[in-house]
């Protein structure tokens, strides 16, 4: 179902949901179950295509049958422990996220050599939703399906009854033969024959035979004529049966190729949603890239103001404590702080592009240089989740495993095939038909088929068989071998499920506990450049030594802490993010209702 929000085919978002969603809906749930979805398993024509993909599925799932849930949690810092609440709230005033928010930042000029350069701030969701309408290696990809669709209806179209039709004129002019002994037949012969042939003929689906029904009227005028009627009118009508009865003979072998392109058509689905979720987890990343430069832009910026401030005091004290080489040291400071900002003002512009790029909306074109700037914040609350239910859902939910389940049927089919194709060629050939004639004209010769005087029969046997019959046994082997080979292929790429998933749930607990490290880091970074300042204000010796080795440092252990600090907040969202897609459930989390691009039978 298409919402009156978005349509687009294949990948439908939906409006109302979308725009509800925020980063909360990111840490929802660890593990996203299947939610009414079909599994392709339902597709599947051969119990031994089930039965190996329900083992290769336990191969994996019994190490994990004793696995609980497990919460999140990060060990105790002694930072944290050592501060108040109301310290908590002063040091976040004065560093972290909140500290930046309403900063002007300076951005320079753009490349049309404007000094100011416009921003956009735009949410996740709605940057998502651009994307899926407007991706162009995505609209890419939706045609996939539509043509493996029309590949389905040519390969169901050879049982589509066919109409032929004919005419012949045949003029014939014979010299006789001197002496000849059978009156009419001694001298010059003419002949004149006119014939008119037109039936229908069809494939037979259930058997693998054809059936033909024709009819064929011929105008003969001979001169002289033997039966002494010139012209006389020939009509018959002729119903065919060619059956194979071993070789390509029963449904499964006529119908190979439609179960093929049936197939294909929904394994290119499976490879377009797999496409649509691949999509998303990049706009996902390269959102919170975004917002990770604009942030280090920003301490950047904070880190060069302070460095200035303090290069002008101890330039102030020239004339006092402060010796040149001191001073130029201030201003090596000085100026790597501000090779720094033009770094991350280049990084945010990159990530900016970058982002436009996978959406290619028409109201935020490539081309314009107008930033974008992340409008949703990312979060740091705990999850949960259980290792079982998140291999079990990308067993279940993989495109790629979706897809090598089609090719494991596409096996057996071929192989069923194989195997009927060492069988010998014994086709059976029967035909009835009725004939009429009439010297005065075509009707006539037809009415006479309607009393049934002159009805012909044929009925044979064509056989044959190679011997050694080795063509067909070693195609046998073949898609034997092959079969083998995709039952292998399938339970390689559950295996690379199985690792995706684990990676991404370690990355989770990994960026979470990065959290914590880094938010205790930054507090107490910025509880020392604070104890610094408290020191300073008291009317402590500017020396520089206080100034630079003391001060400067505090303030580039502050950035640096502030910097791991986004990194691991983004870096959390992006590995929650990628959990889904190693599940293939990011769509449903993203409020996205995929519906295949193909119209349903």
């Amino acid at each position: 179902m298409q919402s009156p929000s978005t349509s687009v085919p294949g990948a439908v978002c939906r409006g109302r949901r979308l725009l509800r969603f925020s980063s909360a809906s990111l840490l929802a749930a660890a593990v996203v179950l299947p939610t009414g979805c079909e599994s392709p398993l339902a597709r599947e024509k051969d119990d031994a295509v089930r039965q190996a993909v329900l083992q290769s599925h336990r191969d994996f799932l019994e190490h994990l049958a004793d696995g609980g849930v497990v919460e999140l949690e990060r060990a105790p810092s002694d930072v944290e422990a050592g501060l108040t609440q109301e310290q908590r709230d002063e040091l976040d005033t004065m560093s972290g996220m909140a500290a930046y928010e309403g900063t002007p930042v300076f951005l320079g000029e753009d490349l049309e050599g404007q000094p100011t350069v416009g921003t956009v701030e735009l949410s996740l969701p709605r940057a998502v939703e651009l994307a899926v309408q407007h991706n162009l290696d995505l609209a890419t990809a939706r045609l996939t399906p539509a043509i493996s669709e029309q590949q389905l209806v040519q390969a169901d179209a050879v049982f589509d009854a066919e109409v032929f039709a004919g005419v012949s004129y045949n003029d014939l002019d014979t010299p006789g033969l001197a002496g000849g002994f059978v009156p009419g037949l001694s001298g010059d012969r003419q002949s004149e024959v006119l014939t008119l042939n037109t039936g229908i003929r069809k494939a037979l689906k259930a058997t693998g035979g054809t059936v033909q029904l024709e009819t064929t009227l011929a105008r003969t005028n001979d001169q002289p004529s033997v039966t002494g009627v010139a012209p006389f009118y020939d009509a018959d009508v002729l119903l065919t049966l060619q059956q194979p009865l071993l070789r390509n003979f029963g449904r499964d072998v006529a119908t190979a190729q439609i179960q093929l392109a049936e197939n294909a058509e929904a394994a290119a689905v499976e490879d377009f949603r797999g496409s649509t979720i691949n999509l998303v987890d990049s706009v996902v990343q390269a959102y919170w890239n975004l917002l990770f430069a604009r942030q280090q832009l920003l301490i950047q910026t904070k880190l060069l103001e302070r460095t200035v401030d303090d290069r002008d005091r101890i330039q102030d004290r020239l004339e006092f404590d402060v010796s040149k080489v001191r001073f130029t040291e201030a201003n090596s400071f000085v100026e790597l702080r501000r090779a720094d900002v033009i770094r991350a003002r280049q990084q945010w512009r990159a990530a900016s592009d970058a982002l436009k790029r996978l959406m290619n909306a028409p109201e935020l074109p490539l081309a314009d240089e107008s930033l974008i700037v992340a409008a949703d914040e990312p979060l740091a609350e705990p999850i949960s989740f259980s290792l079982l239910d998140a291999v079990t859902t990308a067993l279940d939910n993989r495109p790629e495993l979706r897809s090598a389940v089609f090719r494991i049927d596409d096996t057996l089919i071929r192989q069923r095939v194989a195997d009927n194709a060492k069988l010998p060629v014994l086709d059976l050939v029967a035909s009835v038909g009725l004939n009429g004639i009439d010297g005065d004209d075509g009707a006539g010769a037809y009415d006479q088929l309607n009393d049934g005087d002159y009805i012909d029969y044929v009925l044979g046997l064509d056989f044959l068989y190679p011997l050694g019959n080795r063509s067909a046994e070693a195609l046998f082997t073949q898609r034997t071998l092959e079969r083998q080979q995709s039952l292998l292929d399938y339970q390689r790429l559950a295996q690379d499920a199985v690792l995706e998933v684990k990676d991404a749930l370690r990355d989770i607990v990994t960026q979470f506990e990065l959290i914590g490290a880094a938010q205790a880091a930054r507090r107490a970074a910025a509880d020392n450049l604070r104890a610094i300042q408290a020191q300073e204000d008291a009317g402590v010796a500017l020396t520089p030594e206080f100034l630079l080795d003391l001060k400067l440092s505090a303030q580039q252990r502050l950035a640096d802490a502030e910097t791991q600090e986004i990194s691991a907040l983004t870096g959390y969202m992006t590995a929650i993010s990628e959990l889904y897609r190693t599940q293939g459930t990011l769509l449903e989390q993203m409020g996205i209702a995929f519906d295949s691009p193909v119209a349903d039978d």
